[in-house]
Order: C-alpha cells, then structure tokens, then sequence
C-alpha cells in the first residue's frame, strides 16, 4: 500500500523528565487539514488528543512512539515512528558556552532568554535548574542573555561580507498588519518591511536585487499592507554585516569571533534558519525540494567554517514552525502571491525539515551536528498575534484571526525554548 500523506517525524526526540512533551499533528501530518482524518499515536507512555500527544515522563529510558493516520474507511494513508529519549535534568561539570544564531525569530532574544532562566533560574515557571556554569554569548544583548539574531537573515547572511538590508529613519506609522509589506523607492527598487521600532524601520532588499536605498526620501506603497500612506524617510544606512567577518582578514572566521566577545571556544551552537528562505523560494517560483538541498548546502557552508574554527563543538540546525494557520498569511501577505496557499507553505516546511535531518545523518557530520524537529513541538494553532473580528461584515459575533504570519507571542516563543532547553539538558548530562 502506497502511504498518501506524508508523516514526518525525526529519528528521536529529546524529553526531560518532569517537564511535559507535547507533539503537535500540524507540525508533523502534511495535509491541509489534519483533523480530517483519523490520527492514533502509539506508544508505551503518554496520552493520545485530537490535537497532540503529550507525555510527561517520570523516569529517564527510551520509547517508541508511531504516528498513523487513517480515512474514515480505517485506510492507512500515512504512518512515521520516532524515539522519545528521556533524560533528567543534572548541571554540567565544566563550564559551558552556547552561541544562538538565527533571524528575526532570535532577534529580540526572547526563546533564548528562556532556554537560560530554565537553565540558570532558581524560581519561575518551569522552575528553573539552577546551573551555575552555563553561558550565553554573543554580540547581540536583549532580555537579559546574549546571542546573534537579526530579521531577514538566512544561511548566506552569516558567511557573506556584505550587508543585505538597510534601516531608514522615518516616523513609524506603521503596525504590526504592514509587517513584510513591499514598498518601491524614486529608483523603483523593491523593499520589503522586516522590522518596526519607533522611529526607524528595517527594509529587505526584495528578491535579492543589488540596488542601494536613497539617503532620504519617499517610499510609496507597492503590495500588502495595510497602512498605505507613503513612508517619509530622513536618512538611510546599511544594516549588519555577519558578525563572523573578521575586518582585517576579509574572511568569516570564529577564531576572531572569540576573541572579540572574551571566550576561549563554544561548546555549541543552535541555528534557527530557514524563514527568510522560504519567502526566497516562493518570491523565485523554484521547485521546494531543488531549493532545499540549496538552503542544505548553504548551512553546510556555514557548518564548515564553524567547525574549522572550533574543533570540539557541537552545531544544532533547526527549521523554524509551521506558520500561522488561522489567518495570518492573508493579513501580512494579501491574496496575489503564492503565501497565499499554506499548504504549499506547509510541504516547504516538511522538506526543508528532512535537508536539514539528512545533513545531520551524513558521514563526516553526524558526530558534530544534530537536527531538532521545532515544528511538531510547536503549538502553531495558538502561537500567533490575533484579534477578536467580526465573523463577516453584517455580524457582532466575532472569532480570532491571527494578524501575523511568522512572528510567534511571547507564549509561543516559550514553545520555542522547550524544544531547545530539552535538547540542551541531553547535552549538560554529559559535560
């Protein structure tokens, strides 16, 4: 029998125990609607809901849980198994460094302050651990921890000497609903909103193009926002180059990247990448899978010189979560691109997933580096900004529709942080 929609689950997961696992069937079942059919989840432990399976383990060992789906004939349509490897939580013997990188999803440092007050804490909710030997480092510093993190970066960004954004200085008028709208400078370039802050915003060079932004000026609305007045700005100026790029050298190197933030090497390094690629391929029209054995060889690059540069330390790639599945696409995207069909969004997804495990499974890579499913520990149903709207025009009832597409709540940032901190505790047990 042929399976006719696919499962995807990692060849293991990390669980800790007392801390409660929930895998969610939107990020592992690819179908438009999973709740069509009939979802059962096997295995020794845990519990079986519409939505998810969930397990709060009690003692360390490894069970195996299987994922199928069936029609309502009790047709096998898809099926996929993985590991849950449960561990408990002890502090590491030496002291740790760990290094988060990703885009806009790491930028305000909130999933990676997280993972080090779970750490570190001695209070909060999950109480936290109380290691008094790990740390968090990097250039950039907000909610307390230091990491790299930067809207609109992918792989290329941190191995490139050039900068692929800009920020203009402009009265920001804009809300979160114009958030990767498209606007055209005097020249006709076409930039795409990353980033609000009061009075500046960070724009995208849209498809890649080379062209450079005006010092000021105007930029009028070309797609998808919902504030279309134009956008007034006063000065403009290049964004980060990787903060990898050694000046003096003109290389990407980690040696000086130490030296620079006063460490001896990093013990790991977790990579959050893989969004910003997403709206590439479909701005491209490129087949998914082509274009994710691209992304797979561009964060080999980036692997590559990690480990050049420190020798001992070990690289988590990870692909960001499902995105909003209740509105959001429409708010920040319109109707006229293809964002529009989440689905497609969703078979991305899914194979960018398997380039990311396949290139931790390879010889010469699968003793440094280590894939980490996000998506199934990701609750992307209840993750999103939303508002109460009216269920049509003529109707007081109202419903909740999402109004972001990429960027999670503060909640959903924390679901982020699960999933790291789960892998994390696997690996102090052994430091």
């Amino acid at each position: 029998m042929e399976n006719k929609i696919r499962v995807f689950l990692p060849k293991q997961y990390d669980l800790v125990v007392g801390d409660t696992f929930q895998l969610f069937y939107r990020g592992i079942i690819e179908a438009p609607n999973p709740y069509c059919y009939s979802i059962v989840a096997v295995c020794e432990k845990g519990k079986n809901f519409p939505r998810y399976f969930e397990y709060t383990p009690t003692e360390e060992g490894k069970h195996l849980l299987t994922i199928s789906v069936y029609n309502a004939e009790k047709t096998l349509l898809g099926t996929a198994s993985t590991i849950l490897n449960v561990v408990s939580a002890s502090a590491p013997k030496k002291p740790v460094n760990i290094l988060c990188v990703g885009d806009s999803l790491t930028q305000g440092g909130l999933w990676v302050g997280e993972v080090k007050r779970r750490l570190t804490a001695t209070d909060g909710e999950p109480v936290g651990n109380g290691f008094d030997n790990v740390n968090f480092v990097g250039t950039c510093f907000k909610n307390g921890v230091s990491f790299e993190g930067y809207g609109g970066w992918q792989w290329n960004s941190y191995t490139s000497d050039k900068a692929g954004s800009v920020w203009i200085q402009a009265p920001n008028k804009k809300t979160v609903e114009d958030q990767h709208s498209l606007w055209q400078d005097e020249n006709g370039a076409i930039w795409q909103i990353e980033t609000l802050q009061v009075d500046y915003l960070k724009l995208n060079r849209y498809k890649d193009h080379d062209s450079f932004m005006p010092t000021s000026g105007f930029l009028k609305h070309y797609k998808n926002a919902v504030n279309t007045e134009p956008i007034e700005f006063f000065s403009s100026s290049v964004g980060a180059v990787s903060p990898f790029y050694n000046e003096q050298t003109k290389s990407i190197s980690l040696k000086s990247y130490v030296e620079k933030i006063g460490v001896s090497s990093i013990d790991f390094v977790y990579i959050l990448l893989g969004a910003n690629g997403l709206m590439r391929q479909i701005a491209l029209n490129s087949n998914r899978r082509d274009y994710c054995q691209f992304v797979k060889e561009e964060a080999r690059a980036l692997i590559d010189i990690i480990k050049r540069d420190l020798e001992n330390v070990k690289i988590k790639i990870i692909a960001p979560p499902v995105p909003s599945v209740n509105g959001g696409m429409g708010n920040n995207y319109g109707a006229d691109i293809p964002f529009t069909d989440g689905f497609d969004i969703l078979i991305y997804l899914t194979e960018l997933n398997m380039a990311y495990e396949s290139l931790s499974l390879e010889n010469g890579y699968n003793d440094f580096v280590e894939f980490i499913h996000l998506s199934g520990q990701f609750d992307t149903e209840n993750a999103y900004p939303s508002i109460q709207k009216p269920v049509n025009v003529r109707s007081k009832i109202t419903e909740r529709q999402d109004t972001n597409a990429m960027h999670p709540t503060v909640e959903g940032q924390m679901q982020i942080a699960d999933a790291i901190y789960r892998n994390l505790i696997k690996e102090l047990k052994n430091c």
